[in-house]
């Protein structure tokens, strides 16, 4: 029967379907290592060899550092928190917490070429370039996090709210 008459066959009521887009690309906030080393790019650096140690936990704190080049490690006592490379920041704690003793020591594992600054200078480019300034916070966001699973390494359990 050619032509059948609508009320002869029923159809499902056709719902429209939904496209599946690729996620809009929004413009990362993150900075790249690139971005902050290119905010240094004229400062002058400090130079080191491999094994010499940078500052040592308990020093007073006077900077933090870029890396241009080369890779320094971040350790206490004997635990190994971090190598960082180029365009990675240590000692970014003395400017943002004002604390009067550095927590770690950090030490060049390889020859290392750094870019210091002080607190004039860490403000300064803060008001510049936020995105500076949004580089140390994920930075210090991502150590603590790093630091909650060395000492949680179960996974992370609600639990019920303390009694007021």
């Amino acid at each position: 029967m050619s032509g059948d008459h609508p009320t002869l066959r029923r159809r499902k009521p056709r719902t429209p379907r939904l496209r599946r887009r690729a996620p809009a690309r929004t413009p990362s906030i993150a900075p790249q290592s690139t971005d902050v080393l290119a905010l240094l790019a004229n400062e002058p650096h400090v130079a080191m060899r491999s094994g010499q140690v940078l500052f040592a936990e308990g020093d007073p704190p006077k900077s933090m550092y870029v890396v241009k080049s080369g890779t320094l490690r971040i350790r206490s006592g004997g635990v190994v928190y971090e190598d960082v490379e180029r365009g990675g920041i240590v000692g970014e704690m003395a400017l943002v917490e004002h604390y009067p003793a550095r927590s770690a020591t950090v030490y060049a594992m390889t020859d290392c070429e750094l870019v210091a600054i002080d607190e004039a200078r860490f403000l300064a480019l803060v008001a510049e370039a936020p995105h500076f300034a949004l580089r140390v916070m994920q930075t210090l966001s991502r150590r603590l996090r790093a630091m909650d699973l060395r000492y949680r390494p179960g996974p992370l359990i609600a639990r019920e709210p303390l009694e007021p």
